[in-house]
């Protein structure tokens, strides 16, 4: 899942608008921002389907560090306190809640390798969303509409619709397969590739969430 995840960052936005909104939009991404550092320096691994670019064909064989349940959001208790140092409790709380939310949404979606607790011979979980091509896609993008909508005040939605259009169809790729081959061709570029999509995102959705959220 990619812009699915930020439609829990508008919920936290609005909660606490006291808090940065950054917090929340890093929080979301946090697991795969951790993900991708951690899977070019060989901690995790994956394995790329080099004849389909099909989401559902990628394997995540080993991502304890970043995906678990308990693990990560231990993990994550590290850059929330820090920001508790810097923002106060409630933003360290909303950094680590939005992290929680990285999991819950992913479990929909992924295939049964996502860990629960992050160590040796855990229990793997996944609906397997991603089977389904064309009903992710659309289901993805609902998440972002009716957290828009539902949340986010009339004056933010084009900006936040629109980012999020674009931002999506750039991954329709992965969803529909209209490539042949995959055009990514080892773990390591999938990592980084995956790590400045949640860069970009964060970046458009600051600009959508903050410079135009009507207070």
């Amino acid at each position: 899942m990619y812009i699915g995840h930020f439609a829990p960052a508008a919920v936290l936005v609005q909660a606490a608008p006291s808090v940065p909104t950054w917090v929340s939009l890093v929080g979301v991404s946090f697991p795969d921002l951790f993900w991708g550092l951690l899977v070019v320096a060989g901690f995790e691994k994956l394995k790329i389907d080099p004849d389909s670019p099909l989401q559902k064909n990628i394997k995540f064989t080993h991502y304890p560090f970043s995906h678990s349940l308990l693990l990560t959001n231990i993990i994550a208790c590290i850059p929330a306190a820090i920001i508790v140092y810097f923002y106060g409790y409630i933003a360290g709380l909303v950094f680590l809640l939005a992290s929680i939310s990285h999991w819950g949404l992913d479990a929909i979606v992924h295939l049964r390798d996502l860990p629960v607790l992050g160590f040796n011979g855990d229990r793997k979980v996944g609906l397997g969303l991603w089977k389904y091509g064309w009903l992710s896609f659309v289901i993805e993008y609902l998440l972002l509409v009716v957290g828009t909508v539902l949340i986010m005040p009339f004056g933010t939605w084009t900006q936040t619709l629109a980012g999020g259009s674009v931002l999506h169809a750039a991954n329709a790729n992965s969803f529909f397969g209209f490539t042949r081959k995959n055009p990514i061709r080892t773990s390591k570029q999938y990592a980084l590739l995956v790590f400045f999509a949640f860069i970009v995102a964060i970046i458009v959705f600051e600009w959508a969430f903050g410079s135009f959220w009507v207070r």
